[in-house]
């Protein structure tokens, strides 16, 4: 194969170009501002770059009309100050497209020669974020003091009354990545490499790997860090964005499979499948509450396909089925919820010499996964007693406090923990159920994919 640098179009090479091209967008017509306290008014919500007198100005609306910022209207002083900073800042936004258009254009047509230029235009478009982050932070400082509020991280995140809208992480997040990545991306020349494509090869069991520990990073400490910056630093509940951004971080340890090897089509599918079968036992028993397959279903998917894919799996299913019940704050938790039921199901019963080869050894599997599912024996470790009535109650009783509580306090936590307890215990038992009739056929069937095809190893 030929060693000179490939030309034409490739695949990871238009990934700088598709993500100036996104934003330059967000600069240009997507809303950056956001100001919760106009929800209710005739005012309008968010604003672009462009708007920002116009922001200012019904900003003095809302205060003449008795709204929400009960506070003295701005001096003619200040509205100079603001008017200075709207200029700086739409300088700089008219900058930032230029810069990206060319970022696109030589990323495409120049690949690894361009590497200096692409990390300029990103570096500039990170600290553009950033720099409007800053101010949206001074002028919540500025308005709590106006307003004698105290001044304490409640009031200056989810209690603030100016925010950024997702689209303004969505192209710091994305202009981080380009940064990071951007050489790897635009060489194109490693990707022809013949050795990035060797053949697969079966491997055996020798416990949690970097790909595992990689997932465990990403499950436990990134995934919650996106859910709670959304809770606090996006009040205009962007639960799309959330959900999006929980997906990209589940894909990261999914995708290191490929990592030496190349990808099929069927290994996909086949997470795809155990999502939309969870999605449609969901939507069989919409007409019981609580009782879903769900939890099930993505606990058989993690024990048959592996931590990482049972976690991309709950995920998906949070996802996609809330397209039909309704999309709202609640689904990253929904989605967090379910994943982190497979991951742990996937760690715990990983070995297929302990779950399978007797008729004794799959009782006795399918008696630990069941109590796995409904989380409330006390005979076993504690470790395994905790999924559905644990897991899933703890947290989607968790967020409903975060939705609809204005006091987050222990004693609202108790009382939503308490509440939510006879639900969360109908949840459990419906998973026992359909762990104890789907366990035993849905996992031989998956091991006999996954060995035929050699699909994911675990």
């Amino acid at each position: 194969m030929s060693k000179k640098q490939a030309t034409g179009v490739d695949t990871r090479a238009m990934l700088p170009l598709y993500v100036s091209l996104f934003v330059s967008l967000c600069a240009s017509f997507f809303p950056w501002i956001s100001i919760p306290v106009l929800k209710y008014s005739q005012l309008p919500v968010t604003y672009t770059f462009w708007e920002m007198e116009q922001c200012v100005k019904n900003i003095q609306t809302s205060i003449e009309m008795g709204g929400r910022m009960r506070m003295e209207l701005f001096e003619a002083g200040e509205l100079e100050m603001l008017h200075k900073i709207s200029m700086g800042l739409k300088g700089a936004a008219g900058l930032l497209i230029l810069f990206m258009v060319l970022c696109g254009v030589l990323s495409y047509t120049m690949k690894k020669k361009s590497l200096g230029y692409v990390r300029f235009a990103f570096v500039w478009s990170s600290l553009m974020a950033v720099a409007a982050f800053c101010c949206i932070g001074a002028a919540n400082l500025f308005i709590n003091e106006r307003m004698g509020r105290e001044i304490n991280f409640i009031n200056l995140t989810i209690h603030s009354y100016i925010q950024l809208t997702a689209w303004q992480y969505a192209q710091l997040i994305l202009s981080v990545l380009m940064l990071i990545w951007a050489g790897k991306l635009l060489d194109t020349q490693a990707e022809y490499e013949v050795q990035k494509y060797i053949e697969r090869s079966v491997k055996k069991d020798r416990g949690v790997g970097k790909r595992t520990l990689t997932a465990m990073v990403l499950i436990l400490v990134a995934i919650p860090f996106v859910i709670f910056f959304g809770i606090f630093f996006l009040n205009d509940r962007s639960e799309i964005f959330i959900s999006l951004c929980i997906i990209g971080l589940a894909m990261i340890p999914f995708f290191m499979v490929f990592e030496e090897r190349k990808p099929q089509a069927r290994e996909i599918l086949l997470i795809a499948v155990m999502a939309a079968i969870a999605v449609a036992g969901r939507m069989a028993f919409f007409m019981l509450p609580q009782f879903k397959p769900v939890a099930a279903i993505v606990i058989l998917a993690g024990v048959g396909l592996g931590a990482e894919a049972g976690f991309l799996t709950g995920a998906m299913a949070g996802f996609v089925s809330n397209f039909f019940f309704g999309q709202g704050p609640w689904t990253p938790w929904q989605m967090f919820s379910f994943g982190i039921i497979g991951f742990l199901a996937g760690l715990l019963f990983r070995s297929p010499g302990k779950r399978s080869g007797s008729r004794k050894k799959e009782w006795r599997h399918k008696i630990l996964l069941c109590i796995y599912g409904g989380g409330s024996s006390p005979v076993f470790f504690w470790v395994k007693n905790m999924s559905t009535l644990i897991i899933y109650g703890f947290f989607m009783d968790t967020a409903s406090v975060t939705m609809v509580g204005q006091d987050l306090s222990w004693q609202a936590f108790a009382a939503s923990y308490a509440t939510g307890f006879p639900f969360n215990v109908i949840h459990g038992t419906s998973t026992v159920i359909f762990l104890f009739f789907l366990t035993i056929p849905m996992e031989r069937k998956l091991d006999r994919i996954r060995k035929k095809y050699g699909i994911l190893e675990v």
